[in-house]
């Protein structure tokens, strides 16, 4: 039986050629493995060869795409690859989109088997884990072996055919590459014809894939609610009369903490929103509808709660990204650690 034909992607930094200084090297390649080739090889078995190494310079691919990414493609068909793999690239920036770019194109033009691995922040996962398979890696190449060897098994399974299902069972980022559909066919018969592969354990895809979003774990208080810091955080775009830091009513780009040192409440003529697409003639009426910083100093006095920050965050949520959102919501956290908080109250519209 022949061998399954593979072709690796690497950067200049993993065929030895050098790090930064040599990062804006051209396209060239080589036979055979390279690098981390080597332990790909081997968790691939005998069934399959790497018959070739595609090796780029982490700026040139990043800065000239539209260049690059074509000639990969010719390089892979010319090959008759069976399958194509990239890095894996951590997150190494520059790297990533690399990885990512050229496994979306094989995928889509080509039509093969292709995956690579991406670290979750790794900026090439955002750009393509909806157009080929990226699966999950550790934030650096300590674990390589292990690494490769998840890509090995997956690759695999994908030359053989096997059902893949979502990105949470499998351990990929976001949906993976989308599914061609023949509208020819009557969508009550394409569902029978997936009701009955799946029933008789043979390979299909759902023709709606779920997006895999980051599992977030769910806190819990270490302490007593009455010996706890309480601050408030609101998407609802309360800030000072004025504005005065230019908060935009849509598509935030950043958040802003306001003070709140020494005020038992929000008074209506100190704050006004920056919010489009609600109804805020309330929270312009009494801002504590929207930020409740007087029921909380109600409840610190009681001693129901510790006591209540000094400082409030707002930022305007409607069609801000979630890329941007989850950037707000970590230096938001990060914030607040240092402000000694205990538990949050998000407040929305």
């Amino acid at each position: 039986m022949a061998k399954k034909k593979v072709v690796h992607y690497i950067n200049q930094f993993y065929a030895g050629i050098g790090g930064e200084s040599e990062a804006s090297v051209g396209l060239s390649t080589m036979d055979g493995p390279v690098g981390p080739g080597l332990f790909l090889g081997e968790n691939l078995g005998d069934d399959y060869e790497i018959v070739k190494t595609i090796i780029c310079g982490d700026n040139t691919i990043a800065e000239q795409p539209d260049l690059i990414i074509p000639q990969v493609i010719d390089i892979v068909k010319g090959a008759e690859a069976d399958l194509f793999v990239a890095g894996p690239g951590f997150n190494a920036g520059r790297y990533g989109l690399g990885c990512g770019n050229t496994t979306a194109a094989v995928t889509e033009e080509l039509e093969i088997p292709a995956v690579t691995a991406l670290y979750s922040e790794n900026p090439g996962t955002d750009l393509y884990k909806n157009r080929c398979y990226i699966l999950q890696s550790d934030n650096n190449a300590k674990n390589m072996k292990a690494v490769v060897k998840q890509i090995a098994v997956f690759a695999k399974r994908l030359v053989e055919g096997d059902n893949i299902a979502d990105g949470k069972t499998e351990g990929y980022h976001g949906s993976g590459p989308a599914i061609k559909i023949d509208y020819s066919i009557p969508a009550a018969k394409r569902g029978i014809d997936m009701l009955l592969a799946k029933y008789y354990k043979k390979p299909f895809y759902t023709e709606v894939m779920m997006p895999n979003h980051e599992e977030i774990p769910i806190p819990t208080l270490d302490k007593p609610l009455s010996e706890c810091k309480i601050a408030v955080v609101t998407d609802g775009g309360l800030v000072p009369k004025g504005n005065p830091d230019n908060q935009v009513p849509t598509n935030s780009k950043f958040y802003k903490r306001y003070s709140i040192s020494g005020m038992d409440a929000l008074k209506a003529e100190d704050w006004e929103v920056s919010h489009q697409g609600y109804n805020n003639a309330f929270v312009l009426a009494d801002p504590n509808r929207l930020v409740p910083i007087d029921a909380l100093n109600k409840m610190a006095a009681k001693g129901i709660i510790g006591s209540v920050n000094d400082a409030i965050y707002s930022t305007a949520g409607v069609m801000t990204p979630m890329e941007k959102c989850k950037e707000f919501g970590e230096g938001i956290a990060a914030e607040l650690r240092n402000d000694g908080v205990d538990a949050v109250i998000e407040t929305s519209t």
